[in-house]
């Protein structure tokens, strides 16, 4: 845990569970105005939004969509499905995104890139072809792939969300949220990678011709020591847009601007967001994914307990100022259990509190199989447990 002021208690023992999430839930603090056609900040860690504007209208997100496109990719590495060093062959399809009125990085048709490179076009040169190629490679067409990203919006949540290309270039259905990119960022800060790419600021792509990308992400210079990710966008319908993400003291917030009205004001609104939230609000972690906060014994088990894990992360936003008002319970299923025992079975859950009301909850799921002992087992483990504790009878 980020702080030792956590409030502990064991509730009573629960034989029925009813799961909900709490998260996500709006906190309010001081007012706050931008010129943002519609804006959202989120806490990182918990989901929880701190600002919103206009959070669920529905509008063009331009190259911020490209962020979809590089999940999708990252995720299928972390899964096996695709590998970074692939080489790609760039078609002639990709290629023609060169004569586009979209940002490119002017991938020749038949060269070869990897999938690593392609990634690091999109995150820094925001390339529409090597958008395309990437979709291409893993899908087999632009069409295939953007069945993925819209199947995988929905799995997020992402309710007002309709994709119709992998670059986020002007159509009128093609549209996203405000609130729907925060959810997708939410789930793009948990890949490094994604983080690691989109954070680069300078970049040499080619040699020959010479060709070095520059990212449109301003803050990573101008914020540097806060802002570490994610994508800007501009078409003239869209406006000016930008997610970005940050962390101060461990504290990370995600902000999302679309349609700011001028040049640069993207960046000034989501600076001015970022503030507010660092400014204003802190995140206590009460548990973190795969942590261990309880065991249980286990009858007739080839082990005689079972350790239970967090399912998930489970943070409490809070304003700051307030930390000790948070305390969490834990709640179990039962005192025992009966072997067999399947992993992931849900077997409690931990219960964050803000003034002993729930502001977030997690499940507590075991942490292996635990099979029956069969009979011989059980006498062994009898007999040992005597001997155990009659030392003198093994003199006899």
């Amino acid at each position: 845990m980020r702080r030792n002021i956590y409030k502990q208690s064991c509730a009573g023992l629960i034989a029925c569970l009813v799961v909900v999430s709490l998260v996500g839930l709006p906190v309010k603090a001081e007012p706050l105005d931008t010129s943002a056609e519609s804006a959202v900040l989120m806490d990182a860690a918990s989901k929880t939004i701190l600002y919103e504007k206009n959070a669920h209208e529905k509008r063009e997100p331009a190259s911020v969509t490209k962020i979809m496109t590089m999940l999708l990719a990252l995720e299928a590495v972390e899964q096996g499905r695709l590998k970074l060093e692939e080489e790609v062959i760039i078609s002639e399809n990709a290629h023609r995104e060169v004569d586009s009125d979209g940002s490119v990085v002017f991938l020749e048709m038949g060269e070869r890139r990897t999938v690593e490179e392609l990634l690091i076009g999109i995150a820094v040169g925001s390339g529409n072809d090597a958008c395309v190629a990437l979709a291409e490679h893993m899908s087999g067409s632009e069409a295939n792939f953007v069945q993925l990203m819209n199947k995988r919006a929905k799995e997020l949540g992402m309710n007002n969300t309709n994709f119709v290309n992998v670059h986020g270039m002007p159509d009128p259905n093609h549209y996203t949220s405000a609130y729907d990119i925060a959810l997708m960022c939410f789930e793009a800060v948990r890949h490094p990678q994604l983080l690691e790419y989109t954070s680069i600021y300078e970049y040499k792509y080619r040699d020959d011709p010479p060709l070095v990308l520059w990212n449109t992400n301003k803050l990573l210079a101008w914020y540097k020591d806060v802002v570490d990710g994610l994508k800007t966008g501009w078409t003239e319908k869209a406006g000016y847009c930008l997610a970005a993400t940050g962390k101060k003291d461990g504290f990370r917030l995600i902000s999302v601007v679309l349609g700011c009205p001028v040049p640069r004001s993207h960046f000034q609104e989501a600076i001015k967001l970022l503030n507010y939230g660092f400014a204003n609000y802190t995140s206590l972690t009460v548990a973190d994914k795969g942590e261990i906060k309880a065991t249980l014994p286990v009858l007739r088990g080839v082990k005689q307990e079972v350790s239970l894990l967090c399912a998930r992360n489970l943070a409490v936003t809070i304003p700051k100022g307030e930390e000790s008002a948070v305390s969490w319970e834990l709640e179990l299923s039962s005192n025992q259990l009966e072997a067999p025992v399947a992993a992931g079975t849900v077997l409690g859950r931990i219960v964050a509190k803000k003034d002993g009301q729930p502001v977030g909850i997690t499940e507590l799921v075991a942490a292996e199989d635990i099979g029956r002992l069969s009979f011989g087992g059980l006498f062994r483990r009898v007999i040992t447990t005597w001997l155990v504790s009659n030392p003198q009878s093994s003199k006899l």
